[in-house]
């Protein structure tokens, strides 16, 4: 899975699972994945369409309740043999306030850090929703209008790709860009990884 051709379109279809398509800038679909619900510890497993009979990763968060205290969870990503390719790590309290996580080799090196853009939106989007009924009403036009962005920074502190939320009522679609030149030796990584923040974050903005 190396030699993406970006942008990448990783887009929730309309089901009563989490299942979630990934494309290429030519439309070539590059995962099908599908989320294990209502578990203490999540679980999500990328096929290669949506038939589901070709598994190529795995990805599950380490520790008991993980799913449950996902400010600070660790995913291990592997291939289907069980061959380790790293993880996401959350960054703990900073999580809470917006997103903030690294994305590590097998080895437990940082290569990757994504962050929020914008944590702020996050904190006035919960403020508006507090309000009953009418918050309610407000907080999804404000998720039609406002969406949030994150930047991927590789180990240098360059910015490698950003990830945009595009505007939607009844989906949640994602364009990640390519924001410098970078080896694909870390795409699979990086692939695997973005999966992961957009199940973590499909409910942000």
């Amino acid at each position: 899975m190396q030699n993406l051709r970006f942008p990448l379109t990783l887009e929730f279809k309309f089901s009563i699972f989490t299942e979630l398509q990934v494309h290429d800038a030519d439309g070539q679909l590059l995962a099908y994945v599908r989320e294990k619900t209502f578990s203490v510890r999540d679980e999500v497993k990328v096929f290669t369409d949506s038939s589901r009979q070709v598994q190529t990763h795995g990805m599950r968060a380490q520790g008991f309740m993980a799913g449950a205290l996902d400010w600070k969870a660790k995913r291990l990503i592997r291939r289907s043999d069980g061959t380790e390719i790293g993880a996401l790590q959350a960054q703990g309290m900073k999580t809470l306030w917006g997103a903030s996580y690294e994305l590590l080799a097998p080895d437990g090196q940082v290569l990757f850090t994504i962050k929020d853009d914008h944590p702020w939106l996050g904190v006035i989007e919960g403020l508006i929703g507090a309000v009953p009924f009418v918050g309610d009403l407000v907080a999804m036009g404000f998720d039609y209008l406002v969406n949030p962005t994150y930047t991927v920074t590789d180990a240098g502190g360059q910015a490698a790709y950003r990830v945009h939320k595009k505007r939607s009522l009844f989906s949640r679609r994602f364009k990640v860009e390519e924001l410098t030149p970078r080896s694909p030796q870390n795409d699979e990584l990086v692939l695997m990884g973005l999966i992961q923040l957009v199940l973590r974050e499909r409910e942000r903005g």
